[in-house]
């Protein structure tokens, strides 16, 4: 039987890349919420769902993906801006902590920027079998310290800040609230990620590589699903 995956995808342009494959075969199951699609990739299924921008839309599309289609793992593809020099244009990372930067509890709580206290730590871990499968088996791909909240980060200031005061390399909107939603379902989770943006490059730089970086790391994830 095939094994069925769940993957989401978050912008039309990363949503539309997997579909661009010719040599994939796949139907549209549903438009509304959300439009999912099921792709088969080497006997395997894949069941894809454009999330939307941001963390609630990956928090809400994540959940909807569990409970109507009861995939075994979720997988996380799409673009994201680099905090390093060490992380460079077209750079493919697998994620293995979030910082959520945006989570602020420090004046009620007396607890770190970002602390969640189910994970009792500032950092959200990405811990499975299926990772460590994953990151062991492609030792050329970095596993990174991600910073994810609502917004896109531009501002060079800013994402100094968070590489050398929290230890970020790369920075997103969605995979916090993927994330999250695995964790309370007890799903394993793995992130691939390519760089769109640079630690000295922006919203340019972003509309321009965009396409670019989203057709490279699904690639990549082509080559993860093998593992699967």
């Amino acid at each position: 039987m095939s094994k069925k995956i769940g993957l989401v995808v978050a912008t039309e342009t990363e949503f539309n890349t997997i579909f661009f494959k010719k040599d994939l075969s796949y139907k549209t199951l549903i438009e509304a919420p959300f439009l999912v699609k099921e792709v088969l990739v080497n006997n395997r299924t894949i069941i894809v769902i454009n999330s939307g921008i941001g963390e609630i839309n990956s928090a809400m599309a994540t959940q909807y993906l569990l409970d109507h289609y009861e995939v075994e793992c979720v997988l996380n593809y799409g673009v994201v801006g680099s905090l390093s020099d060490k992380i460079p244009l077209n750079c493919v990372v697998f994620i293995e902590k979030i910082f959520d930067y945006q989570f602020d509890l420090t004046a009620i709580d007396k607890v770190p920027l970002g602390y969640h206290k189910e994970f009792d730590s500032t950092y959200v871990p990405i811990e499975s079998e299926l990772f460590t499968k994953i990151k062991n088996s492609f030792t050329n791909i970095p596993a990174v310290n991600c910073a994810s909240s609502n917004k896109f980060i531009g501002e060079i200031k800013e994402k100094e800040k968070l590489h050398n005061k929290y230890h970020c390399h790369i920075c997103e909107m969605e995979a916090l609230g993927i994330a999250l939603t695995c964790h309370k379902n007890n799903k394993p989770v793995v992130f691939i990620k390519g760089v769109s943006d640079t630690k000295n490059g922006g919203p340019e730089e972003y509309n321009k590589m965009v396409s670019i970086s989203s057709n490279f790391t699904f690639d990549v994830l082509l080559k993860v699903l093998t593992l699967i």
